[in-house]
């Protein structure tokens, strides 16, 4: 190998066939440092580099050979070499011998190892210094104004490739800076993304996925039917499928897929279909707000302190309880019951607020423990409470008011060390099949209970002739 390059290098003849044979082998297809160990491969050279200022500034180095060489070693060497000749022009420049001992520091190994060297300008179009082209080799040269005339023939050359292959290379570590953007964007994102082949394998899961439905991508895959994971329903892992693969939806929608400890989650799911056919689905978990949004309906329907029907919402109860019965036969049968808590003021006044409060959840518990479970039970007043009965008669309904006063002395209400029995008035409408005047039916309730309280209280009235 040594023999050869000297003769290389030695050779002015042998010099041009070496560059004929090497000239073909560098092409812009390459990356740098391809085409350096062409280089080295070719003239026998032990180490070879380019120094180049990209348009930020920065200097990049790119090396290749039997010698580790790190960027700060072509700096430092590089700035020592431009402050030895920075008063005289020069285009390249060689070393007879001990080349290492300017490239590197004494502990380096190619501080004595390498010996000859040259150094050339590498000039852009209007013929200012864009970088350094760098060869150097393991024993000492001795016709090297050859060698400095190869080097400037591969400058030549060189300088023609590098702005491409540097571009290339600087547009493929941006698209590689981009993908993993990207690539964190998707892991990091606060949202749902997933996607199935056509056969049901899952292909793509990223971290938030993980998180919400408790399942890695790993597990998913070794599951037959992952789907089934989500959806143990078949008919609605029907639709699902249907919704992936026959028509995607652009709009999100709600599902309600199982998470793996089993709770029912809310998910807005949105199927984007991509250029390759493949389905991406996107979705954001909404179960917290779906609870909330619950908790704030039942807030608004909902007394505070009786946790029955606040008046709005027993009114609307009853309005609609009316429009359905009128639809029904002629046979059906809906009661109203309305209560009043008998001496309510004085409880109040006798025992104090806490107790009056008591009392009157006290007084809901035992209706609802009592009352059909298709029943609807409203706070319309102070004391004053509506119970509505689906498909119950006058007859149902005076028994259930009967056993509620029962229930109300043998239970009574514990305060402290003592109890307070509570009693009530109450009026009883049967509701006549077709009639819809919710405001008519209140005021024959509302007549019956008042009739009940100026009759002596503690009694239930009824209207019978609700026409």
């Amino acid at each position: 190998m040594k023999e050869k390059r000297r003769e290389i290098v030695n050779d002015s003849m042998r010099a041009l066939h070496a560059l004929a044979k090497l000239m073909p082998q560098l092409t812009s297809q390459s990356s740098l440092v391809e085409m350096l160990e062409t280089i080295n491969r070719t003239l026998g050279s032990t180490l070879a580099w380019v120094s180049v200022d990209d348009d930020t500034g920065l200097q990049r180095v790119v090396c290749a050979g039997d010698v580790t060489c790190h960027s700060f070693d072509v700096t430092d060497f590089l700035a020592s070499t431009l402050l030895q000749r920075h008063k005289r022009s020069w285009r390249a420049v060689y070393w007879k011998e001990n080349i290492g001992r300017a490239l590197f520091p004494s502990q380096h190994p190619g501080y004595s190892q390498l010996q000859s060297g040259v150094l050339c300008k590498l000039s852009s179009q209007d013929w200012r210094c864009s970088g350094y082209f760098f060869l150097a080799f393991d024993e000492r040269l001795y016709s090297l104004p050859i060698l400095k005339n190869i080097v400037m023939v591969l400058v030549e050359k060189l300088k023609d490739y590098l702005a491409e292959i540097v571009a290339r290379e600087k547009t493929a570590q941006e698209m590689q800076r981009v993908v993993t953007q990207y690539k964190t964007l998707f892991e990091r994102a606060p949202v749902l993304m997933n996607a199935f082949d056509r056969h049901n394998r899952c292909v793509l899961w990223n971290a938030e996925c993980e998180k919400v439905f408790g399942w890695s991508m790993a597990e998913i895959s070794a599951h037959s039917d992952p789907l089934m994971l989500f959806y143990p329903d078949p008919e609605e892992r029907r639709r699902v499928r249907e919704s992936i693969h026959i028509s995607p939806l652009k709009d999100m929608y709600e599902w309600y897929p199982v998470r793996k400890d089993g709770m029912q989650l809310t998910i807005l799911w949105s199927n984007i279909l991509l250029p390759d056919s493949s389905i991406l689905n996107i979705g954001l978990d909404i179960t917290e707000r779906k609870k909330v949004e619950q908790q704030l309906a039942v807030k608004a329907t909902t007394d505070d302190l009786t946790g029955c029907f606040n008046r709005s919402a027993i009114l609307q109860q009853l309005k609609s309880a009316l429009a359905v019965h009128s639809l029904q036969d002629a046979n059906s049968h809906f009661c109203v019951l309305m209560f009043d808590l008998d001496y309510f003021k004085q409880i109040n006044d006798e025992w104090g607020h806490q107790v009056g409060d008591a009392a009157l959840v006290h007084f809901c518990d035992r209706i609802r423990e009592l009352s059909p479970v298709d029943s609807a039970l409203g706070r319309v007043g102070g004391e004053e409470f509506l119970l509505l009965l689906e498909g119950t008669d006058s007859d149902a309904a005076m028994l259930l008011s009967a056993r509620l006063r029962t229930t109300l002395s043998t239970i009574p209400l514990l305060v402290g060390d003592k109890t307070l029995i509570l009693s009530f008035s109450a009026g009883l409408v049967e509701v006549c099949h077709g009639q819809r005047d919710t405001s008519a039916l209140l005021t024959r309730a509302d007549k019956a209970l008042y009739d009940a309280k100026r009759t002596g209280r503690g009694k239930t009235v009824v209207v019978s002739d609700y026409l």
